[in-house]
């Protein structure tokens, strides 16, 4: 035989339902925040590494690859986004691009 249930079972359930998908809600949102910062934190740093090589003609492929662990063409495909994520002013996208210029002549980077 099943045991039923009584008003106050069942409103306890519904709370603890209730909160257990608030907690789930704020956890998403905490988790949303921190992968924005660090996001913007990965772009920075991206876009520092990028303008301190400027004065030099930019960074060479070994300084980019000991650096980021990655080849150039994907550094600047990075740097680019990262570009468009930290909202940089004309003068210092002029500078990075003409600094980073792409690879792949028939894209529209």
């Amino acid at each position: 035989m099943k045991p039923t249930r009584t008003g106050a079972d069942h409103t306890s359930a519904e709370t603890d339902t209730r909160e257990y998908q608030k907690l789930r809600r704020n956890r998403h949102t905490r988790q949303q925040i921190q992968a924005e910062y660090k996001s913007r934190g990965e772009a920075a740093r991206f876009i520092q590494f990028a303008q301190a090589w400027i004065p030099y003609g930019g960074a060479t492929d070994e300084d980019i690859f000991i650096s980021f662990g990655m080849t150039r063409p994907r550094f600047i495909q990075k740097l680019r986004h990262s570009i468009v994520e930290v909202n940089l002013d004309a003068e210092a996208v002029r500078e990075l691009a003409d600094t980073y210029p792409c690879f792949r002549p028939t894209s529209n980077c």
